[in-house]
């Protein structure tokens, strides 16, 4: 029972990130057709944006942060991952878009990932960081882990949680009872109609880009005091992010961070749980569940090309 509720709770917990991070992934490809591959790379620019002002690229530990210092660290990763994106769409995506250059837009988003996460590397040279907690989760319980009857569970975890859910449901609020989401949405089905009605593709799109880097390193700060952390952090979240909304087909918001949630949950169970006394290990929850999501993938994939070759037929 122990286990049990510590997997259920971290899993889902990672999962929320991971759905959040889907979610960016969804609006991206439904807006412009495209995979964004330096969208985990940008969401690290943030994340160490964020460890910058927050602690300095020395030696950190996770005791407290003051409530001034955490809303500067916060305004410099959204700040750093609303430009970051904007500008990655305007000048490296958009133009291959406009031509119908698969391999320009590949290449672009590839060498943007390249580029910060070297930047991040150089700058942040250490094995590990962690980012400074601003919440007082630890005068909660032992630490911060409550006990409940013979189980135990984090108190971050539910709030990680939390936040995970209320992005993800302003995000879907957003794009449903906004003019600025109205227009994306009008975008994502026909973005030929959009533009005659008149609607600014351009500007619209550019924007959309720069606030699901936002939302996503707003999630990923909130979770990072959680456990120590290291520049290939944030591009493994992108990844995931991305195997959750590919699992989905890029459906919707919300299916995206079900699949993302679901992905969480299997890793940690697949790390944690055991069956008949016997466990896979930490060394598999990386690698099984984003195994399982491809192969979906391409069975997906496989039945849509059969498909089309009955269709021809």
């Amino acid at each position: 029972m122990t286990l049990t509720l510590q997997v259920l709770l971290s899993g889902i917990a990672a999962g929320a990130v991971y759905g959040i991070v889907a979610i960016g992934h969804t609006i991206v490809y439904r807006l412009t057709g495209i995979v964004h591959f330096a969208f985990g790379s940008l969401i690290g620019l943030g994340l160490f944006a964020a460890v910058a002002v927050a602690a300095g690229r020395g030696p950190v530990t996770s005791s407290g942060l003051g409530a001034g210092r955490f809303a500067l660290a916060l305004a410099a990763a959204l700040g750093a991952c609303l430009a970051a994106g904007t500008l990655t769409y305007l000048l490296v995506i958009e133009p291959f878009l406009a031509r119908g250059s698969l391999v320009g837009w590949v290449g672009g988003t590839v060498a943007v990932a390249l580029a910060v996460d070297a930047a991040v590397g150089a700058v942040f040279p250490r094995p590990s960081y962690v980012f400074p907690d601003p919440f007082p989760f630890r005068r909660i319980g032992a630490g911060g882990i409550v006990r409940v009857g013979s189980a135990t569970f984090e108190v971050r975890s539910l709030f990680v949680v939390g936040v995970g859910l209320t992005l993800a449901a302003l995000a879907g609020w957003g794009l449903r009872a906004t003019r600025f989401g109205r227009g994306v949405t009008a975008i994502a089905q026909d973005q030929e109609a959009a533009h005659i009605v008149g609607v600014p593709v351009r500007t619209l799109t550019a924007v959309a880009f720069g606030l699901v880097g936002a939302l996503a390193a707003l999630v990923a700060i909130v979770a990072a005091p959680g456990a120590p952390f290291d520049p290939r952090t944030a591009p493994l979240l992108g990844v995931k992010g991305l195997a959750a909304a590919l699992a989905v087909g890029f459906a919707s918001p919300w299916r995206s961070f079900g699949a993302g949630a679901a992905l969480g949950l299997a890793e940690a169970a697949v790390g944690g749980l055991e069956i008949d006394g016997r466990s896979l290990g930490p060394s598999y929850r990386e690698v099984l569940p984003l195994a399982a999501v491809l192969l979906l993938v391409g069975a997906s994939a496989f039945r849509s090309a059969g498909e089309r070759r009955a269709e021809a037929q």
